[in-house]
Parts: structure tokens; sequence; C-alpha cells
């Protein structure tokens, strides 16, 4: 197993870093970044459960915050691989925020060729989702 890390690109914002950071800490609102094959959606505001369709169940708890900054997720002990996700603000002015999404996955080699295209797509959804979600 080792660690692989993907990052989405960075999306820009015309919003307030504080209103970005909010939406991003609810995890309720991560279904709305979530791309169509994930289904059975579950959440509180700070966990999140799915499944990934014909592949896994996914477990979500976020660990740690940095106002306006930084968000830290990591997966639960019933997810079959280590996740750790991590979305990072960047405030441009008072109204304007870059924004980009993290992934950080355990794999092994074989694991590695199967999924790191989807996991590099589903940062890059999660990305353009947040953009375009009304906040």
């Amino acid at each position: 197993m080792g660690k692989v890390n993907f990052q989405s690109h960075k999306v820009d914002l015309l919003i307030p870093a504080e209103k970005v950071y909010s939406f991003i800490l609810d995890l309720n609102n991560f279904q709305k970044m979530m791309p169509e094959q994930v289904v059975n959606w579950q959440s509180t505001s700070d966990s999140c459960a799915f499944d990934i369709k014909g592949m896994a169940h996914i477990t979500l708890q976020r660990t740690e915050a940095i106002p306006e900054k930084f968000i830290r997720i990591v997966s639960g002990p019933e997810t079959p691989i280590e996740l750790e996700l991590r979305a990072y603000l960047e405030k441009q002015n008072p109204e304007q925020t870059a924004a980009w999404i993290e992934l950080t996955a355990d794999l092994s080699p074989i694991l590695k060729l199967m999924v790191s295209g989807p996991l590099q797509n589903l940062v890059n959804i999660m990305a353009e989702k947040l953009k375009a979600a009304q906040i």
C-alpha cells in the first residue's frame, strides 16, 4: 500500500471566503458536490456516508477545520481504503475565493491502476460542482 495524491484544479468563486467555508464545513452540502455515481447518501453536519455504484461504501468524518482556509475530512473504519479529503480556500479579495480539493488514498499498486483515473475525476468534479453550487 502507498499514499497517492490527487489534486483538482483551482476554481475561482465570486463568493466571500467565509460563505464558501461555511458551505464546505457542513457535510450535508457535500452531496451537491458529488458525481452521479454516488448513491444512498446520508449525512450530518460533520459526517457522511454513501455508496459508489458498483464499488464501495464510504464513510467520511470532518476532523479539522481552519476558518476560511482549510477543511480536513477522513474516512471511517468501514471504508475499504484509507482516504483523506482536504478542501483549501484562498481569499482573493473580500468577494472572491479560490478553492481546490485534494484527496490522498492509501492504495495497493493494482488498486492504484484501477482507481487513479476515477479519483482524479472525482476531485475535479467536486471542484466544478463547488463552483456551480448556489452558495
